[in-house]
């Protein structure tokens, strides 16, 4: 039962956070060709000029993004990236459509291209936090970012994400003959990985999680097999009964948490878990290690 009711929360997530990105695309960014890099970008400029549907566009890119990037997918998130990719695209349909509908009734925002910015940029972050809450995908520039990563394993993939948005601003304003678009799709772009950072990590780094259980092995070598993260054991005695455990810490990403509590539950669902804040983290998966001269 609670594993129905999680997939069901799951695909809710996603769904609603699929909307709120086509939405924010369809009436805030698209009528003043505002980019927030990745495929929505190419989107949005293509359509300018060559007059293809931004539904059609987006699922054709990401269909094939993802066809070369789903090996770097946990098992658990292939399915629910491939879903996320086809609602972004219908509700980019919707969204078009209703936003013709909108501005036939007059509501639009004029020529004040400043309010689409800050709106636009607000909505997308909140969309793509909501969907990656939940360990699912739109696809995108992340497929393109890991996939780039691989071939150069020295480069982040953050920076990868930074290089590739950053393209596709500057060719978006270069293609439309619109130097000033490159300035309002920056602030959009701030604006979104600020509101994704706050829904994903609320301002935090990472996170440290201690668990004491009774079956420390299984959630461990899941951790390890599926998550990619370290895990150390600590030996500890437990004061009431007197006995001797083995309670687990690991270090992840603030948006991995859920995925670590789905872990923990799926073993032991009276597990004791202390999930704590980690300021700065060195080393691999984190930030590297500067060398000392």
């Amino acid at each position: 039962m609670y594993k129905i009711r999680k997939i069901i929360t799951d695909y809710l997530y996603a769904a609603i956070g699929s909307f709120i990105l086509a939405f924010a695309i369809s009436y805030f960014h698209a009528p003043f060709n505002i980019s927030t890099g990745g495929v929505s970008g190419v989107a949005i400029t293509m359509e300018t000029l060559f007059k293809i549907p931004k539904p059609i566009s987006t699922l054709i890119i990401n269909l094939i993004l993802f066809a070369f990037g789903f090996k770097t997918l946990r098992k658990s998130a292939i399915l629910k990236t491939v879903v996320g990719i086809f609602m972004l695209s219908f509700f980019l349909a919707i969204t078009d459509a209703l936003t013709v509908y909108l501005h036939s009734i007059g509501m639009t925002f004029g020529n004040d291209i400043f309010i689409s910015t800050i709106f636009g940029g607000v909505l997308v972050g909140l969309g793509v936090g909501l969907t990656v809450l939940v360990d699912a995908s739109t696809g995108g520039s992340d497929f393109a970012a890991i996939m780039l990563h691989k071939i150069i394993p020295h480069i982040g993939v953050a920076t990868f994400i930074l290089f590739i948005d950053t393209a596709v601003i500057i060719s978006s304003s270069l293609a439309l003959k619109d130097i000033s678009l490159m300035f309002y799709s920056v602030i959009s772009l701030y604006i979104s990985t600020k509101v994704t950072d706050f829904i994903l990590v609320r301002g935090d780094f990472a996170k440290s999680v201690y668990i004491i259980s009774k079956n420390t092995k299984e959630i461990s070598t899941e951790i390890m097999q599926d998550m990619k993260r370290g895990v150390t054991g600590i030996y500890s005695k437990g004061c009431y009964n007197n006995t001797d455990t083995m309670m687990i810490m690991c270090i992840v990403k603030s948006k991995e948490i859920p995925t670590v509590l789905e872990i923990v539950k799926k073993y032991d669902r009276a597990a004791f878990t202390i999930v704590s804040d980690v300021r700065e983290v060195h080393g691999e998966g984190f930030k590297e290690v500067e060398n000392v001269q």
